[in-house]
């Protein structure tokens, strides 16, 4: 099993994507750092307004998002579902990148998140407690789209 140290290592490595996604499209942004960097990673300005962007990574391409419930079970420490503030999630795969408007998918967890199966991983900060929802249903449901690697 990875250590919390190197997939803390592997999400620094990926700002430089979501960087260059950033620069590619002609918005200015502000990479947070510090306490403010867990409520949102970046601060994008599009058309002369700012958005707060979080940025997701998975090492695997998957046909779902993953939720974080709970941070750490040990602790019962709120996952990022319920502290973000940001506007927008980018979520990127190897192969595969979402945008996931943060607003209609908290509402779709508090009214629809309990027929989805809880999954737990043992990656980042400790056991976490999470629901994947397939993609499939996100786009229907106009809560993300996915963007394609190689048109942006």
């Amino acid at each position: 099993m990875k250590t919390k140290e190197e997939f803390f290592a592997f999400e620094k490595k990926h700002r430089k994507f979501f960087d260059d996604y950033y620069k590619k499209k002609g918005w200015n942004f502000q990479r947070i750092t510090g306490k403010e960097n867990k409520r949102f990673n970046s601060l994008v300005e599009i058309d002369g307004k700012k958005w707060k962007f979080e940025e997701k990574v998975r090492s695997a391409n998957y046909n779902d998002l993953l939720v974080e419930l709970v941070q750490d079970t040990a602790t019962n420490s709120p996952g990022w579902l319920y502290y973000c503030e940001a506007d927008y999630i980018l979520y990127s795969m190897p192969s595969d990148f979402y945008v996931v408007t943060l607003g209609k998918l908290k509402n779709y967890v508090r009214n629809y998140g309990s027929k989805y199966c809880f999954i737990i991983s043992e990656k980042g900060w400790g056991k976490t407690l999470n629901i994947a929802i397939p993609w499939n249903i996100l786009i229907d449901l106009k809560i993300a789209r996915k963007i394609l690697k190689e048109s942006y």
